[in-house]
C-alpha cells in the first residue's frame, strides 16, 4: 500500500477534536449526561429508507447489525430513567457512499426529558451558535409546512395525494404506487 497516509490533515483532526470538546462542555454545563451504547445490534434499522451493515461474529451466530444511529439504545436508557442523555459516536449505514457521503461517519443524538419543541428548538439554536459563530442568533424559525409551500408552492394542508405526487415527479422522485401517505411528503 503505497498511500498509507491519512486523509485528513492534523489541522482538521484538531479543529474536529475542539468541536467535539466544545459539544461536551455544551452538554455537561445542561447537566446532560454522556452515554456510551452498542454498536452492534441484534436487529437492523427498520427505517426502509436506511440500509443497515451486517456482521458477523463466529461462526455459529446469527448476523448483528452496525448500528445506523444510537436511537433505539437511548431510548431504552430513557425508558430505564437515565434522565436528559446525548451521545458522540460513529454510526454506520451501507449505500451512503459518494462526494458527500461515507458508511461510517459521527453522529450526535441527544433526547431531553422535559422539554417541548420550542426548548429544544432553543437548544438547538444556542448549540449552533457556539459551532457555528457566523449565523448568528436568532436563527430564522419556520414550519415545515410553510417552508413546504414557499419552496414549492404546494400547500400541504390542502393538497391532494395526487398533486404530491405530481410534485415529486416534476422533481424526478419516483414514488412507488403503494407508497403510504405519511412518507409521501
Amino acid at each position: 500500500m503505497s498511500d498509507w497516509r491519512p486523509c485528513a490533515s492534523l489541522g482538521l483532526l484538531r479543529d474536529r477534536a475542539e468541536v467535539l470538546a466544545t459539544i461536551r462542555q455544551f452538554f455537561s454545563e445542561r447537566q446532560v449526561l454522556e452515554v456510551d451504547t452498542p454498536a452492534l445490534a441484534s436487529a437492523a434499522n427498520p427505517d426502509a429508507t436506511i440500509d443497515s451493515i451486517t456482521a458477523t461474529v463466529g461462526s455459529d451466530t446469527e448476523p448483528l447489525f452496525l448500528h445506523t444511529s444510537p436511537e433505539f439504545f437511548m431510548k431504552r436508557l430513557l425508558c430505564a430513567g437515565s434522565g436528559s442523555i446525548y451521545q458522540l459516536c460513529h454510526v454506520f449505514r451501507n449505500d451512503e457512499q459518494g462526494r458527500n457521503h461515507n458508511p461510517e461517519f459521527t453522529m450526535l443524538e441527544w433526547y431531553r426529558t422535559g422539554f417541548d419543541m420550542f426548548d429544544l428548538i432553543d437548544e438547538v439554536e444556542a448549540l449552533m451558535s457556539l459551532l457555528i459563530p457566523a449565523i448568528g442568533t436568532p436563527a430564522t424559525r419556520i414550519s415545515y409546512h410553510a417552508l413546504f409551500e414557499q419552496t414549492t408552492g404546494v400547500d400541504l394542508g390542502s393538497a391532494s395525494r395526487e398533486e404530491i405526487r405530481a410534485l415529486a415527479g416534476t422533481l424526478g422522485i419516483v414514488v412507488p404506487e403503494h407508497h403510504p401517505d405519511d412518507g409521501l411528503v
